[in-house]
């Protein structure tokens, strides 16, 4: 880690964190573009409706994720500069246990609210079936999407970018699999989609915590851990949660889109879901070479590095 943050030259460092970051970006939408192939495939314009009705919930499970993937990892890298490391254990340890007490209280309230909710994302009679089928599983397995989040983004402030993502490409792999099995072989129909999806991101997860736990030198996963005071958090919620709102908004525009276009039928719904996802796999690609730079601009901002940091942001713009 020091040999890559501190050592190599600063456009090496910066490509050699980002590329990955890049590709695992763009395969981190390919979970949702595998959805709508092969939900395309059964020809049924309500299925595909129902399950573009649902791409709001992608963004948000991202949006949360973001809260202790973006901000833990930008702490993190802030005091690995800064020579912490104790510290940066504990908040690598609170990070990963917050985001799932955090993610079953987003279960709960998704379940309670799953009406309200699929009809603000534009649900009607005829695409409420297939929406509700996608919702449910969505909720009660989008845990894994927002955990996996945070050894993903963790992973890189110790330089580990291509596990991230390894552990990234896993899951896509695994769902791109299990996709037309769940919905064909199975008659899962869009519920089939959303497990596909919710198991690649469990496998992913599991690599994930794996490449934290045996090749992390700083970061760790104890319970023990877990426990810091508020003010050691602040720092992170005050860069998580300006980051997650960005997917929030995202979120939220997207369902108002479908609700505007709700009366229209299911045809012009599925038309949007599939360009946005479009859309997205070229945001994604921009956006992860922003997020190549974080860990660098964080470390050399602990450190104090004010020649590398102005190089930094030099190369980036």
């Amino acid at each position: 880690m020091n040999n890559l943050f501190e050592k190599a030259p600063i456009h090496k460092a910066y490509f050699q964190l980002a590329l990955p970051v890049v590709f695992s970006m763009v395969a981190s939408m390919a979970y949702n573009l595998a959805d709508t192939f092969f939900v395309s495939q059964t020809q049924n314009a309500d299925m595909v409706a129902g399950v573009s009705i649902c791409t709001p919930l992608f963004s948000l499970m991202l949006a949360f994720g973001d809260i202790f993937g973006i901000g833990g990892s930008a702490l993190i890298s802030r005091l690995l500069g800064e020579g912490n490391k104790k510290q940066s254990a504990r908040i690598s340890s609170f990070c990963f246990y917050a985001a799932i007490v955090f993610s079953v209280i987003v279960a709960v309230i998704m379940l309670v609210f799953e009406r309200s909710i699929l009809a603000l994302m534009g649900a009607t009679n005829a695409t409420y079936q297939h929406a509700a089928a996608f919702y449910r599983i969505m909720a009660i397995g989008g845990g894994a999407i927002i955990v996996s989040l945070v050894p993903g983004n963790l992973l890189r402030t110790e330089g580990l970018a291509v596990q991230s993502m390894i552990g990234t490409i896993s899951g896509v792999v695994i769902t791109i699999i299990l996709d037309p099995l769940f919905i064909f072989i199975f008659g899962l129909g869009a519920g089939g989609a959303a497990l596909a999806t919710v198991v690649g991101y469990l496998i992913s997860t599991i690599i994930l915590t794996f490449y934290t736990i045996r090749q992390g030198k700083v970061l760790k996963v104890k319970p023990d851990l877990a426990k810091v005071n508020l003010k050691a958090i602040i720092p992170l919620f005050a860069i998580g949660i300006p980051a997650s709102i960005t997917n929030l908004m995202q979120s939220f525009g997207t369902a108002l889109l479908n609700n505007y276009l709700a009366p229209y039928g299911a045809k012009p719904v599925a038309a949007l879901g599939i360009s946005l996802k479009i859309y997205l796999v070229v945001m994604l690609f921009m956006i992860g070479f922003a997020f190549g730079a974080q860990p660098l601009i964080g470390y050399n901002y602990g450190s104090q590095d004010k020649k590398d940091f102005m190089g930094l942001f030099a190369l980036i713009y």
